[in-house]
């Protein structure tokens, strides 16, 4: 993983949990990354994969980049995933990469839009 860019470690990471891989994205990550999102603040690995297993058993399996940004360890990707209804969810986050494994991400969407297509 070290010769990756840090493009290529966040895309790699964004497949395997969309993929419904979890021991794979764990390789990703630092043992201390730090997550920030919408609904949740991590200071490691462990509570992260808990919570990253929670929303990928939300979703249907799989993703589509909509766009990427690298500059150095810096990296933004917006992307979408589906809810089991079909409905499309779209994300953006921003991650710092160094050495090859995840050491930031902060994870920003539309909380109101996945409520309202949550079925009932």
């Amino acid at each position: 993983m070290a010769d990756q860019t840090a493009l290529d470690v966040v895309v790699a990471y964004t497949g395997a949990w969309a993929r419904k891989d979890l021991e794979a994205a764990a390789g990703y990550l630092a043992a201390d990354v730090v997550f920030d999102g919408a609904s949740a603040r991590y200071e490691s690995s462990e509570p992260l994969l808990q919570g990253l297993g929670r929303f990928v058993s939300r979703i249907a399996p799989g993703w589509r980049q909509v766009a990427a940004v690298a500059d150095g360890e810096q990296v933004m990707l917006m992307y979408e995933v589906r809810l089991p209804s079909g409905t499309p969810v779209r994300l953006a986050e921003h991650f710092t990469v160094r050495d090859g494994k995840i050491r930031s991400e902060t994870l920003v969407y539309d909380t109101a839009a996945v409520l309202q297509a949550a079925p009932a």
